[in-house]
C-alpha cells in the first residue's frame, strides 16, 4: 500500500512537473520583468532625465512590443525572430560571455540575465514570442 502511495505521489508530482514546463510563457508576467531588471536602463524609448534626453543605446528600445520586434541599428528585425531563439540577438547578447564587448548588459549597466531566465526568453521566442495582449510599458 505504502509502494502504490508513493507510486502515485510521484506520478501526480511528475504531471505537475511536466504540465508547468509545457505551460506557456506569459511575456508580461515572465519576461518583462526580466527586461525592466536587465534592460530598461539603456533601452527605453527616447525621453527627458533631468532635463536631458536619453536616447535608446544603439537605437533599440525594449519597453514596446512593436520596438522588441523592430530591433535596433545593427540588427534590425533580428532582435526578436518569432520561433527561431538562435536567430534572435535580444538572446545572444545575453548568452555571451561578461568578458565580451557586445555582451548584454555590459558590465555595470544592469543585472546579468540567469541561465534559467534566459531558457524562459528561449522559450518564448521559441513558441512564437507572443506578448499577448501587451502592447508597451505605460508612459513615467
Amino acid at each position: 500500500m505504502k509502494t502504490k502511495l508513493a507510486l502515485a505521489a510521484l506520478t501526480a508530482a511528475f504531471a505537475v512537473s511536466a504540465s508547468a514546463q509545457d505551460a506557456p510563457v506569459d511575456f508580461e508576467k515572465q519576461i518583462l520583468p526580466i527586461l525592466k531588471t536587465s534592460c530598461f536602463k539603456c533601452h527605453e524609448k527616447e525621453h527627458e532625465d533631468n532635463g536631458k534626453i536619453k536616447k535608446p543605446k544603439g537605437g533599440l528600445a525594449l519597453d514596446s512590443a512593436e520596438a522588441i520586434l523592430k530591433g535596433g541599428k545593427d540588427y534590425p528585425d533580428e532582435n526578436v525572430v518569432a520561433g527561431k531563439p538562435e536567430a534572435s540577438w535580444l538572446l545572444k547578447t545575453m548568452a555571451l560571455p561578461e568578458s565580451d564587448e557586445y555582451a548584454m548588459p555590459p558590465e555595470g549597466k544592469g543585472d546579468r540575465v540567469s541561465a534559467a531566465d534566459q531558457e524562459l526568453i528561449k522559450k518564448w521566442i521559441a513558441a512564437g514570442a507572443n506578448f499577448g495582449a501587451w502592447k508597451a510599458v505605460e508612459a513615467k
